[in-house]
């Protein structure tokens, strides 16, 4: 390496460094202004006891949040957020470098801009309890590995081996892992120089330590009849007839996502590195690794069944190198609208961030947009629901501790709210026909007895909800014990619903509340027949 060159390296890494270190900044400050979301509640409420798997997801960032939990004997956000926002800044690192080796310098700063100013990937992905979080950094530290390994095939097994751990730990994070895995094999098939290392032992390494990472997911879902892959095969069917209508929807939600001045760069850049091919081996390694997951969940809902925009975000990851090199050719170029973006996204994002995370506190954005009150405002699931323990402590009630009295939800999401509200060491379960990994937790699958609490978030505007003293009225006594309110935000509030167990009226009907949670199929449609 001679000096320029190494003077250029270390003038790269710390302008990286310098924008990893402000990301980072602006994402503590996110997670400590916000309340978990309903995904982030109910992962740091299942996480303990640990699991070698969970219903949902593969276990690790489920490890990740009850490891926090753990240390610091809070459920506070952000606590239990801060592994998360450390992991995003190694991904920021990750493809930053990613983008300098493939494009150069120039372009691989603007990348990781790019990827810090998206919303999915720079914002939710950055902070939230969510598996997307160190999926996504395992598999950008991947692509650096496999880019050097690919790159001079005669290097030798090291970066392989690498290679194979980062994936191992991607394998642990989220199923998108085996994406990754098929968009590196078309590239090395399809790549001429990257084409010899299959007949070296390299490739067959990696993929050999990376299938370490799958076996607690496949010990655990061998014991429970494969729920895990069941639960996810379920999302890609549909019984609705086709229609373009969920395609679009799709399209339009990743377009939001990744915010407008992210997505329409990041499609063009997508674009042109497929129709260049293998030509233009930088692209199309970026193009094979994004491919995978923009592809597949994007052309899912074409069978009628409707996807969540965020779950091609892990392919966008790999779009954004792309971006950088489309932004720094138009700079060197000298068109203003580049020198303009630079500036303008990361602010653009970093304001709206900033005014979400006061909304959430305030509830501010009421006053110019009323049709953001409640019911309709989302950023309401951001609230925590911390004031009821000391309304329950204020009634006598025992939360933690061997006295602690079961407490019951009606859903899944509700449940995750209660276990973060009232603790780590709450008893909280879910009476609910679908409790996700509640119901595989111990005690999950017993019903309520006469020490047992129920508590639900009342919602009045739900056409078909009515409250659990009526839903359940021929089954299981609710004795009411009162309504409180919690966290107001301006005019808002939020009002559960306490009752105090009673015994079912007979035996015949304690059967059928214990049938209740045994079959996973019964609706509480059946249980109030």
């Amino acid at each position: 390496m001679t000096t320029t060159t190494a003077t250029a390296t270390r003038a790269f890494e710390r302008s990286l460094l310098l924008l990893v270190g402000a990301s980072t900044l602006l994402r503590l400050v996110l997670a400590a202004a916000t309340g978990l979301g309903v995904d982030e509640s109910y992962a740091v409420s299942v996480a303990l006891p640990y699991s070698l798997s969970y219903f949902d997801h593969p276990p690790l960032h489920f490890w990740m949040a009850g490891a926090m939990v753990q240390l610091t004997g809070t459920t506070t956000a952000l606590l239990v957020r801060l592994p998360f926002v450390i992991s995003f800044g190694v991904t920021l690192f990750a493809i930053g470098t990613l983008g300098r080796r493939l494009f150069g310098e120039r372009a691989g700063l603007l990348g990781a801009l790019a990827l810090a100013s998206s919303g999915v990937l720079g914002v939710t992905t950055g902070t939230w309890v969510l598996p997307d979080g160190p999926l996504v950094a395992a598999l950008a530290v991947a692509a650096v590995l496999a880019e050097a390994a690919t790159r001079t095939p005669a290097r030798g097994l090291e970066s392989w081996l690498w290679l194979g751990v980062a994936l191992a730990v991607g394998f642990l994070s989220k199923y998108h892992t085996a994406l990754f895995g098929l968009g590196l094999a078309v590239f090395l098939v399809t790549d001429r120089t990257a084409r010899t290392t299959l007949a070296t032992s390299g490739p067959w390494l990696a993929a050999g330590v990376a299938s370490i990472g799958l076996v607690p997911v496949l010990l655990w879902n061998e014991k429970h009849d494969w729920i895990s892959f069941a639960f996810h095969g379920a999302r890609a069917t549909s019984d609705r007839p086709w229609s373009p209508a969920p395609f679009a929807e799709m399209l339009a939600g990743e377009a939001a996502w990744l915010l407008p001045w992210i997505a329409i760069p990041a499609g063009l850049a997508l674009w042109r590195a497929w129709r260049t091919g293998p030509e233009d081996r930088g692209g199309w390694f970026c193009a094979m690794l994004a491919s995978g997951p923009i592809l597949v969940f994007s052309l899912v809902p074409l069978g009628g069944a409707r996807g969540l925009p965020h779950w091609t975000a892990p392919g966008w990851l790999f779009v954004m190198p792309l971006v950088g090199r489309e932004l720094a050719c138009a700079i060197e170029e000298g068109r203003s609208w580049a020198r303009g973006w630079r500036v303008a996204a990361p602010t653009v994002t970093a304001v709206l961030a900033l005014l979400l995370a006061v909304h959430v506190q305030t509830g501010m954005l009421t006053r110019v947009l009323p049709g953001l009150n409640a019911p309709s405002d989302p950023s309401l699931d951001a609230v925590d629901w911390r004031s009821l323990a000391d309304s329950l402590n204020a009634r006598g009630v025992i939360t933690s501790g061997e006295a602690a009295r079961p407490i019951y939800a009606r859903s899944w999401i509700q449940a995750g709210k209660l276990g973060v509200a009232l603790g780590p060491h709450a008893r909280v379960r879910c009476f609910c026909d679908d409790p996700h990994h509640f119901g595989l937790r111990p005690g999950g699958r017993e019903a309520p007895d006469t020490t047992a609490l129920v508590i639900e978030h009342a919602q009045p505007w739900r056409r078909q909800w009515r409250p659990a003293h009526r839903v359940w009225s021929d089954r299981l006594h609710l004795d009411s014990v009162s309504a409180v309110t919690i966290t107001p935000r301006g005019a808002r509030a939020i009002t559960l619903l306490l009752y105090r167990v009673a015994a079912p009226r007979d035996q015949a009907a304690n059967r059928r509340v214990n049938r209740y949670f045994r079959d996973s199929d019964t609706s509480e449609r059946e249980i109030d027949a």
